[in-house]
């Protein structure tokens, strides 16, 4: 081994130790923020499928509703001209009831 013959070679032990220490632990802190930073870019990555499946949801929603306002407007129509075709034949119907009561009565 080496022998301490100053307090010069202690101090140069003690500091290289320390050195040595300081140094392991900054790898492995090092280690550990790499590690943080690869969870969080697979997070991120994860979100950003997310948002993206997301979006086609309420892009798909929106042309779904668009589709169906139009097809709305086109029932809508059609319901409004059948109950006009419906009141104007059952007007017509009822007159040629009266007619047929005011005839059988005379």
């Amino acid at each position: 081994m080496f022998e301490l013959q100053t307090t010069q070679d202690l101090f140069y032990l003690a500091a290289s130790i320390v050195i040595l220490v300081v140094g392991f632990f900054l790898a492995w802190s090092l280690y550990y923020l790499a590690l943080s930073l690869r969870d969080a870019r697979s997070v991120t990555r994860d979100i950003r499928a997310r948002v993206t499946a997301l979006w086609e949801v309420i892009e798909l929603a929106r042309e779904k509703l668009q589709v169906g306002s139009a097809v709305f407007k086109l029932a809508a129509t059609g319901i409004k001209e059948l109950a006009e075709y419906m009141r104007a034949y059952t007007a017509g119907e009822t007159k040629t009831k009266k007619k047929k009561k005011a005839d059988q009565d005379e």
